[in-house]
């Protein structure tokens, strides 16, 4: 019996002695006191983080991104454990944001995963709500404390909460974008962009993702369809914009940007009474946008064209951007446009016309735009009737030649002093072109073995002579030379043999430059040695890459 009550006592004392040590534990785990914890002090509460962050007035900028972004609402709604990064006040009002998304900002700052200092480890990676990840640095300082690092920033206090860890920073945390999400989350102040990049999207269903889940009448498998966002445009490119392993460099033009290059361009076009498909302009304030490597300050200082991957020349003296405040993303580096041209070059693919108008002009027009001397017309005559390089997708075209006889064939020489004019078939009317300053190369057209050769002036200027032998070859045959096709020809897809012959630019001559500021008249004066007779099929500028 004595024994009994001995054991029973001796129970009654560790049982009580359990309460005591469970009750020491509790108040240790969970009363508000700081404890060394890898070397890190953290303070430990007895209150989860959504009540804690609501509590300390020394959050409240951060307490109310989080709280307007709906970030805290998500977290009651979760109720799991998490980590979450904070500001005090101070920092939060003294660092600047590295984003102007708020909600992606604020996403930044919380994580799934409650991790303790003592469970990170340098090099680790973190993943946070906006689906980026975090960089962890973690070292031991002489006073054998460790120093945390998220990203840019640096660990001030970790607290413990019951359901997570807080993680106050000196700094707010810069996770950025990939170029894919930067444009689409740009805002409608960047919509035309935005629109035109995010209009090529194509959404694709991945079998592999996708679950079967029945079969259907026909006894085909019924999928709980996932579907990818691609964007083959680009791809085509060698371009992966949605990758986060690309290296590349965006330009951001705004709507008022993109509009006043665009006003800019068609006042260029109104004043040289030229047309422009609009397509054509707004396509090229996209695609001259993009770069497949990651282009610094230096980069754009130093060099006067880059290409972006759309083979779009970028004229670095020209063109303006704010070098000064980059916008860093996870995949490259993006800066804002801030005045936009759209290069001459582009607003103006090439101008070419024909002199087969001559047989349509009146004596007054014949002696405004085609002045000669020693000459006297023949005929013109069709070399070509009906043809394309690429039926149904371009019109046919008709080669037609102007001929004239020397008005005194024993002087052997002629003078044509030309003046280019468009020819309105409907109206019936001639009107002078009027070409922008810039680069052009200069081509020309006549016939195969004209026999003689022909010094060429531009606007008063010699600028070359097409010699006898050239033109015994092909090289200023009609339009069959050059460097260029229509616009938008693709060779490789013309069905005629003869495909390269066709609307070329025709032989070039030479590079020549308008200079001023306005659009001038076109003259180009033919001076004929050595000649019986002579032949004219057409002239065209082209601009150059300097023609910006």
């Amino acid at each position: 019996m004595f024994m009994k009550t001995i054991k029973y006592i001796l129970s009654i004392l560790l049982i009580t002695g359990t309460f005591v040590a469970c009750d020491n534990n509790w108040e240790s785990h969970y009363s508000n006191q700081e404890q060394l914890i890898d070397n890190l002090n953290v303070i430990q509460v007895d209150m989860s983080t959504l009540d804690y962050l609501k509590s300390q007035s020394d959050y409240t900028t951060m307490y109310q991104l989080l709280d307007k972004t709906g970030v805290l609402t998500k977290m009651a709604e979760k109720n799991l454990l998490s980590t979450v990064f904070v500001l005090n006040n101070e920092d939060a009002s003294s660092n600047k944001l590295p984003t102007d998304d708020e909600k992606f900002l604020a996403m930044a700052h919380i994580s799934d995963i409650s991790i303790s200092p003592s469970n990170l480890t340098d090099g680790q990676r973190l993943l946070v709500w906006n689906g980026k990840y975090v960089n962890v640095s973690k070292v031991t300082a002489d006073n054998n404390l460790s120093e945390i690092g998220f990203n840019n920033s640096r660990v001030k206090k970790v607290i413990k909460t019951t359901d997570g860890y807080i993680y106050q920073l000196n700094n707010y945390l810069n996770t950025p974008k990939s170029l894919y999400e930067m444009i689409s989350s740009l805002s409608d102040q960047y919509s035309m962009f935005r629109d035109s990049v995010m209009a090529h999207n194509e959404l694709t269903f991945d079998k592999n993702a996708s679950k079967i889940i029945g079969v259907n009448e026909t006894g085909s498998s019924v999928y709980d369809s996932v579907f990818v966002v691609t964007n083959p445009y680009f791809a085509e490119r060698g371009f992966d914009i949605m990758s986060e392993s690309q290296n590349s460099t965006l330009l951001i033009p705004s709507n008022d940007v993109i509009n006043k290059a665009l006003k800019k361009a068609h006042s260029t076009l109104s004043r040289c009474g030229l047309e422009r498909d609009e397509n054509i302009l707004k396509e090229w304030t996209m695609q001259a946008m993009f770069f497949n490597n990651k282009l610094s300050k230096t980069d754009f200082d130093e060099t006067e064209d880059v290409n972006s991957i759309f083979g779009k020349q970028w004229r670095t003296t020209v063109q303006k951007i704010d070098l000064d405040n980059p916008v860093i993303l996870s995949n490259g580096i993006a800066y804002y446009v801030t005045d936009l041209k759209i290069p001459n070059n582009v607003i103006i693919y090439r101008v070419k016309d024909f002199m087969k108008w001559y047989e349509y002009l009146s004596e007054d027009e014949k002696a405004e735009y085609f002045k000669t001397d020693n000459l006297t017309f023949n005929n013109i005559t069709t070399k070509v009737t009906a043809w394309s390089g690429w039926p149904g997708v371009f019109p046919n075209i008709i080669n037609r030649v102007v001929y004239f006889n020397l008005t005194d064939p024993t002087s052997k020489g002629y003078t044509l002093d030309f003046t280019g004019f468009k020819y309105d078939e409907t109206n019936k009317v001639a009107t002078p072109y009027m070409i922008p300053p810039g680069e052009y190369d200069l081509c020309l057209g006549f016939e195969q073995k004209m026999g003689h050769d022909v010094e060429v002036s531009f606007n008063g200027e010699y600028i070359g002579t097409v010699t006898a032998s050239q033109l015994t070859k092909t090289d200023f045959h009609y339009d069959r030379g050059g460097q260029g096709y229509p616009e938008g020809y693709d060779i490789s897809k013309a069905t005629d043999k003869k495909k390269s012959n066709y609307d070329r630019d025709g032989g070039r001559v030479a590079v020549i430059k308008i200079g001023g500021t306005e659009p001038v008249k076109v003259n180009i004066k033919f001076h004929g040695i050595n000649a019986t007779k002579c032949c004219f099929h057409h002239w065209c500028l082209k601009p150059t890459k300097n023609c910006y």
